[in-house]
């Protein structure tokens, strides 16, 4: 195997770990809002974001009331500026 390979390999394990990570952090901010501010879970909707790895595609969970939105992303935004800060 040669180095290209091993980059494209590397890259690829990282974005998908950072895909899970993201997504993990989706799931505790929901659950984080709910709990302070009531209401039911709704669901997802799908969204691409672009990280320094690669883009990524997430579920966004929703809640009934439609009052929770996620605390580290911008609405409308496609680029994710740093994930250290997530």
């Amino acid at each position: 195997m040669d180095q290209d390979t091993l980059r494209i390999l590397l890259r690829e394990a990282v974005r998908e770990t950072v895909a899970e990570v993201l997504q993990t952090v989706l799931e505790l901010d929901r659950t984080a809002f709910l709990q302070v501010h009531g209401g039911r879970r709704n669901g997802y909707y799908p969204r691409k974001l672009e990280t320094t790895f690669g883009q990524v595609d997430l579920k966004v969970p929703r809640d009934r009331e439609s009052r929770y939105y996620p605390a580290f992303l911008k609405p409308y935004a496609r680029r994710l500026v740093d994930v250290g800060e997530v």
